[in-house]
């Protein structure tokens, strides 16, 4: 259950949260789709989707959590959100299956230009100048760091940049309903499991054969990894909502061009399919850059808006 009003050390918490679990998931992703050959993304996000529902479900049903009642008001509240997700989802991993983790990392950083100018048209509200300059910095490294990709492969590429114009919307729509629907991102969280089970449902239905027949079912260390997909993919969307929800849009996108920067270091060597090029090298230099300004950004941002509304208070107490 998430506060109204967070706290500074909940806040940064929630960041940290979804930073390690989406810089892990990357890997695991990779990790099924192309060491084990598992192309199926649709059937990965249908095994999450059902466990996340169920757990949660379980968790109200014993009292330690509250969520709202699932009918059709909340389902068609939350019906864009989920059509998005599903979406950006699935179309992500196929872009995942297609490039190497550094160059996938490079096109998902073009996120936060998205996120800032979606923002901007919806909440009609406008990043400082420092925020502004961190982004487009941190555009620029992506574009930089795409351009010395020496596996370039259109399909994949198309698919990458459609999934970031696709995360953009998302996590918009996720802020815009977290705030203005009051809510929670546990709210959030069960309302969209439940309402992408049909859609992912109905995206696999062409690949069940494929599936029946892939010849790894009776391997350990494939049940093992798959396993370890589903559950790892319901905990990134719970540190994604819960990021999204208590910070902005904004912040979840550029926690993810910051953690990949990690990311983009272990996945050179990690799989074996990256050839670093000088503009590679560069443009992850000049991102990862931009990642650290934004923080620093933010931080300032945050802690002006506190000092200000702190101020206010005072004036408030001295004049009753």
């Amino acid at each position: 259950m998430t506060s109204k009003n967070p706290t500074t050390s909940f806040m940064l918490f929630s960041i940290f949260f979804y930073g390690i679990c989406s810089c892990s998931m990357n890997f695991i992703n990779k990790f099924v789709l192309t060491s084990w050959s598992f192309n199926q993304p649709a059937i990965l996000l249908l095994g999450q989707l059902p466990l996340l529902s169920l757990v949660l479900r379980v968790l109200k049903a014993s009292g330690k959590i509250e969520l709202v009642t699932y009918d059709l008001k909340t389902a068609k509240s939350c019906a864009l959100l989920s059509v998005l997700y599903c979406a950006n989802s699935v179309i992500a991993l196929v872009a995942l299956s297609g490039m190497n983790v550094p160059m996938y990392n490079a096109l998902r950083r073009c996120i936060p230009l998205a996120s800032m100018l979606l923002g901007y048209f919806v909440f009609t509200k406008r990043p400082t100048f420092n925020i502004f300059m961190s982004i487009i910095v941190i555009t620029i490294g992506a574009a930089v760091a795409a351009s010395g990709d020496l596996n370039f492969h259109l399909k994949s590429y198309a698919m990458g940049i459609t999934s970031a114009i696709l995360m953009s919307l998302q996590l918009i729509v996720l802020q815009y309903n977290g705030t203005e629907k009051h809510l929670t991102s546990l709210d959030l969280l069960y309302v969209n499991s439940i309402n992408c089970i049909p859609i992912v449902f109905t995206l696999s239905l062409g690949t069940f054969t494929d599936v029946l027949n892939y010849p790894h079912w009776t391997d350990i260390g494939f049940l093992f990894s798959f396993f370890l997909v589903v559950i790892s993919g319901c905990v990134l969307n719970y540190s994604m909502f819960l990021c999204t929800t208590i910070n902005s849009a904004l912040t979840t996108t550029c926690v993810g061009a910051i953690k990949s920067g990690f990311t983009t270091l272990i996945g050179i060597f990690a799989f074996g399919d990256v050839t670093p090029t000088a503009p590679f090298l560069v443009g992850q230099a000049i991102n990862f850059g931009g990642g650290l300004m934004y923080a620093y950004a933010k931080f300032q941002h945050t802690r002006s808006i506190k000092e200000n509304t702190q101020q206010l208070q005072n004036v408030k107490v001295v004049k009753t």
